[in-house]
């Protein structure tokens, strides 16, 4: 009570009300995987970082693009009709995310643990994913679609131990797994997991077969090409004169891609670009200003330099497109060459300023633009064979001063290298072919249909997206408690696998160890449904069902965040009745949702908290407010018995 001692009137606001429990979000889902890069600020800043995002468009912001197809034949008959092919994948993240988003999928979090170039698909990339998810609060359904990827012993079912784990930890989430491919049944999957923490984990059976959009170019097609089982080229489809100028152009521009690609990342190694390359060899030379680091940065851009030679010359890695060639040809002549002779000229002069501290005469610098070879190319003229004289910019008393004079002006010169690089040499060599695959469409209909055929072929893929999409779409329309079974799968065409009734039997129960998987099954007329919603713990009474594990977890959550603003205080019974009646309210508005079985609240919940009901006298002097809370949570109909028998005629 405040203290009153000046005359006036005051006003006191007396709180009559229990403070509320807001109910958390129940379905936000964390995926781990690769991805195509992991950018938010500067390249690979989100790796291994837990990042919201709230849609597909985000996804592709942060994390780019799916992987290439993998084509592996495309069959066509003897009138080069398409008839079938065969695609599949190497990663399955990004096809995951669009079948979550497409299911109904909300907000969720990515963890990219690796790019596909880097990708060394080890349980260790994994293991590190799901632990850094250990400091966010907000996931609460774990999944990692690339995992079936892991083919090393057990790796996959240890990452899914792993995650399990982490549910057990942390109370507040759950584990959504898949199951390998050539496993459908789960025998692999029920003797490896294990059986620990199995109630916060569920599985989902079959893979599902989809027809996703797929970005389908003449790299994946050009040598997968058979009629009956002899294989072919696009050239001996056609005998169209401009036609097979068009292809021989694009085989020609799709081998300057790669080429190009392989080597810049050799360039960049062990970054991932040119920039990063170039910022690594600054910040080592920044923390240790010795002649050797400054000259690795001249040495990293007259290797380009000689790279460039390269793609303009006669050697293994010239470029086979005209039109590209003679485009770097012009962009080394104009852009490069003056970067360079201003290079060669700086180089010069260090080689005459960076001396022995001890004598006075050793030189120490030792120029890279001839070591160990000076580009030869025409177009470069004779700044590398006939340099031009020193430059006149470094200044200082010793050699750290004089390097640092000249360290900025090195930096603004690779800026115009790497400018004119990735224009003149990476996006050229990508919008040639791009351009040339769009006028083989428009101008060979074969090759339009066998992109149109590969692109509608079905492909097989790991269900856990789909699934989380599925948790997503329910918890928003009918709640958490309601199981997220009897629910159809969008853009999936028919499950990879077809049970018998023997099979499903297996599947959802499981009299060895009790581990439940659920299956996905096509009904006529209905669709592709998910017809499960157990959790692998499929023989406990208690936490068999999926919708009661997760409305637990809810309920837990968002009682303890609620809880916490008692922390410190008072442990008596003014303290106890506000909390009953917080707690108490929550549990009433989720039971006239439905969430919870009575005809009356007393027979749905019950909250319990004082002294001589749920704490002893020493409780309260160790602390201790232990409060106590029944729910009877409403639990899915499945299984529907139908009874019939014959009455006898009574009029």
């Amino acid at each position: 009570m405040p203290t009153y001692k000046t005359p006036g009137v005051y006003i006191e606001e007396i709180p009559k009300f229990p403070p509320s429990v807001a109910q958390v979000e129940t379905a936000i889902p964390a995926f781990v995987g690769y991805t195509q890069k992991a950018d938010k600020i500067s390249p690979g800043d989100l790796l291994n970082i837990p990042f919201r995002i709230g849609s597909m468009l985000d996804f592709e912001t942060y994390y780019g693009y799916g992987p290439s197809p993998v084509v592996t034949e495309v069959i066509l008959d003897d009138n080069n009709n398409f008839l079938s092919s065969r695609v599949a994948s190497n990663f399955y993240m990004y096809d995951s995310m669009r079948m979550y988003f497409a299911n109904g999928g909300g907000d969720c979090y990515v963890v990219a643990i690796a790019s596909y170039d880097t990708a060394a698909k080890t349980k260790a990339e994994f293991s590190t994913g799901i632990k850094a998810l250990e400091k966010s609060d907000e996931p609460t359904i774990l999944l990692f679609p690339d995992a079936v990827l892991l083919n090393t012993g057990n790796d996959l079912y240890d990452v899914q131990k792993d995650a399990l784990a982490q549910c057990n930890d942390l109370q507040d989430r759950v584990g959504l797994f898949d199951l390998k491919e050539d496993d459908p049944k789960g025998v692999t999957f029920r003797n490896n997991v294990g059986i620990n923490h199995l109630k916060y984990g569920m599985a989902y059976t079959p893979w599902l077969k989809v027809t996703l959009p797929k970005n389908i170019r003449f790299a994946d097609v050009k040598d997968k090409i058979k009629k009956g089982s002899t294989s072919t080229t696009l050239s001996a489809l056609t005998t169209d004169a401009a036609i097979l100028a068009v292809i021989s152009n694009l085989s020609n521009a799709t081998t300057d891609v790669a080429t190009v690609k392989t080597h810049t990342a050799g360039l960049a190694t062990p970054s991932t670009s040119l920039r990063d390359r170039f910022n690594a060899l600054d910040t080592t030379y920044l923390n240790a200003k010795t002649v050797t680091n400054f000259g690795n940065i001249f040495g990293f851009l007259m290797n380009i330099a000689r790279k460039l030679d390269e793609y303009v010359g006669a050697g293994a890695n010239q470029l086979l497109f005209t039109d590209l060639e003679n485009d770097v040809k012009s962009t080394i002549s104009s852009d490069f060459k003056p970067v360079y002779n201003t290079l060669v000229t700086y180089e010069r002069e260090a080689k005459a300023k960076l001396l022995d501290p001890g004598d006075g005469v050793t030189e120490l610098y030792n120029p890279k633009f001839d070591d160990p070879t000076v580009p030869t190319a025409a177009e470069w003229g004779t700044i590398f064979s006939a340099p031009a004289a020193a430059s006149a910019i470094m200044s200082g008393a010793n050699n750290e001063e004089r390097m640092d004079s000249m360290i900025d002006n090195i930096r603004l010169e690779f800026d115009k290298i790497n400018k004119a690089y990735l224009g003149a040499v990476v996006n050229a060599a990508s919008k040639y072919a791009s351009e040339l695959d769009t006028s083989l469409q428009f101008s060979f209909p074969v090759y339009k249909t066998i992109l149109t055929g590969v692109n509608n072929t079905m492909t097989a893929m790991p269900p856990s997206g789909a699934v989380a999409g599925i948790f997503a779409m329910v918890d928003r329309t009918r709640g958490v408690w309601k199981a997220p079974a009897n629910v159809s799968l969008n853009y999936v065409i028919e499950p990879a696998t077809v049970f018998t009734k023997s099979e499903l039997d297996a599947l959802n129960v499981d009299v060895v160890s009790g581990k439940s998987i659920n299956a996905i099954r096509t009904f006529f007329g209905k669709g592709t449904l998910i017809y499960g919603a157990r959790t692998l713990a499929g023989n406990d009474n208690e936490w068999r069902y999926v919708s009661v594990r997760r409305f637990f977890n809810m309920v837990e959550e968002s009682v303890k965040k609620a809880t916490e603003q008692f922390v410190f205080e008072p442990n008596d019974a003014n303290t106890w009745v506000k909390v009953q009646a917080m707690i108490e309210n929550f549990l009433l508005v989720l039971w006239r949702q439905g969430a919870l079985q009575g005809a009356k609240p007393e027979h749905a919940f019950y909250v319990a908290v004082g002294l001589g009901k749920t704490m002893t006298a020493l409780d309260i002097l160790e602390g201790r407010m232990n409060i106590e809370i029944g729910m009877a949570v409403v639990r899915p109909a499945e299984f529907i018995i139908l009874k019939f028998s014959h009455k006898m005629a009574e009029s």
